[in-house]
């Protein structure tokens, strides 16, 4: 049977939708989920998100933690962080929730690497959100980061030698996951995410 084409939001995994929520809530602009099962292999959903500034960035993150940690008071924990990335600078935060990654992004950074065309092969979820969400033609004037955050993501969440990098690299010791996988990062987004450090009301924007 092939690979079904069309995606609702309805067909999410529940903690993926709470993520979905809650980015919302606190301001997420322009949310994409993409189908990657058979296009990435090693995960199955991917949520993009666009926020208007680091602190924004930072917010989203804070408030996806709670609401998958059960720490919104709504609901016990419902999936558990393995991994995380760009926790020290808040323009570019990876979040591997291993059925599902969250890549939240300050909008330029986004621009800049285009996760949707790399994956333009990948079905989009038809998530049913307004306009205003969906819309994020104000965040084109902000202003780039320099220098622009590294890459995040390849073998330290999940990915294949393969996908990204020639064979000769398959024994090289710079693709070991403790390399590639930042210990502060890993501190701060932990296995724990009720640990992470809230977002006051009067810090970030919403």
């Amino acid at each position: 049977m092939s690979e079904q084409r069309t995606w609702t939001r309805d067909a999410l995994p529940s903690a993926l939708d709470r993520a979905l929520t809650a980015a919302v809530d606190r301001g997420a602009r322009a949310p994409v989920v993409l189908r990657l099962t058979e296009v990435a292999g090693y995960t199955d959903w991917g949520l993009l998100l666009s926020a208007r500034s680091e602190r924004q960035v930072r917010g989203i993150v804070d408030g996806v933690f709670e609401a998958l940690a059960g720490g919104d008071g709504k609901a016990p924990a419902t999936a558990k962080l393995i991994g995380s990335d760009g926790l020290d600078l808040y323009l570019w935060a990876l979040l591997d929730y291993d059925d599902f990654l969250i890549h939240v992004f300050y909008h330029p950074v986004r621009r800049h690497y285009d996760l949707e065309s790399m994956w333009s092969d990948a079905p989009r979820v038809e998530l049913g959100l307004p306009a205003a969400v969906m819309d994020d033609s104000d965040l084109d004037g902000l202003v780039a980061p320099d220098p622009m955050p590294s890459y995040r993501g390849d073998l330290a969440f999940g990915g294949f030698e393969d996908e990204f990098g020639d064979d000769e690299d398959d024994e090289d010791p710079e693709f070991a996951d403790d390399e590639l996988f930042d210990d502060a990062d890993a501190d701060a987004g932990g296995a724990d995410p009720a640990a992470q450090p809230s977002a006051d009301d009067d810090l970030f924007e919403n």
